[in-house]
């Protein structure tokens, strides 16, 4: 029986094809590697709970010996790990955090938080890669460059007015309360003595941005305490007379708060924010 031309030339042309073919599935295949690769989402998210405390104890809203009336603060330049640490990345969920600023809110708008609202987020939630190890830093504050924005312009969760003062001094940092049968004390936390005009600020004599350090802290067993009975602890509650911090120069309620923070030559009272196991 004879072999047609074609046939022949059919034959010859097998080994070529199966080598060409073999070429294009192993590129198919490193292709299809490196995609999933520059795809995937680097790192893992991570969860850092926070907890309001009164010396140790449980402290909200519903009441106690000492109620909590209100606490709210912005978080940012998150970093974990040894020493100054690694600057870890925020989740932007389009509304308790951006790329750059979150804010925690405890409060939950009952009992004696009458100016709060029934919504909570005690949950900083971040993009890590590998094992940063112990440690844990961050500022209470919304940095400088975004500290003036317009509250009704500003993309979340700067656009919470409630924590917003005016342009010249820009945001509220944290806003804490408590209050007894007969006694209580707030403050305002935030950058005063500012200078500028809309849109140009020249800065601010008092920054007021503290800078916390939780040394051993083990981000994925750990939570945040916010021991208000440590920040509160050099504040009189026993004189019948509530008062205030609005953060304004010369405020000498604000001294023992700014100590408790940290800020200016204070070295800041231990526990005020430490760790917990959760």
């Amino acid at each position: 029986m004879e072999t047609s031309a074609a046939g022949l030339q059919l034959a010859e042309q097998v080994p070529i094809l199966k080598t060409i073919f073999k070429h294009v599935k192993y590129s198919v295949l490193i292709a299809c590697t490196l995609s999933m690769a520059a795809c995937s989402p680097a790192g893992r998210s991570l969860d850092i709970p926070f907890v309001a405390r009164w010396n140790g104890e449980p402290v909200s809203c519903s009441g106690g010996p000492v109620a909590l009336t209100d606490l709210r603060f912005f978080v940012s330049d998150v970093r974990l790990g040894e020493g100054d640490g690694t600057p870890a990345a925020l989740q932007n969920d389009g509304r308790w955090q951006s790329d750059r600023v979150a804010l925690i809110d405890l409060e939950d708008g009952q009992a004696a938080c009458r100016n709060g609202s029934p919504d909570m987020q005690p949950v900083l939630r971040l993009n890590v890669s590998g094992n940063p190890g112990p440690g844990l830093r961050f500022s209470i504050g919304v940095p400088e460059d975004l500290n003036h924005a317009n509250p009704l312009t500003a993309e979340p969760p700067l656009n919470y007015s409630v924590m917003h003062w005016h342009w010249l001094s820009g945001y509220k940092f944290m806003r804490a309360g408590i209050e007894t049968p007969d006694d209580g004390f707030w403050v305002h936390l935030g950058s005063t003595a500012c200078s500028g005009t809309i849109g140009n600020i020249e800065g601010c004599r008092q920054p007021n941005r503290p800078t916390i350090h939780i040394a051993d802290f083990d981000a994925g067993a750990d939570a945040v305490v916010v021991d208000l009975g440590r920040l509160f602890a050099g504040i009189d509650l026993r004189d019948s007379a509530a008062t205030r911090c609005m953060s304004g120069p010369g405020e000498d309620a604000c001294a023992p708060v700014y100590e408790a923070l940290g800020l200016g030559d204070a070295g800041g009272i231990a526990g005020v924010f430490r760790r917990s196991a959760r």
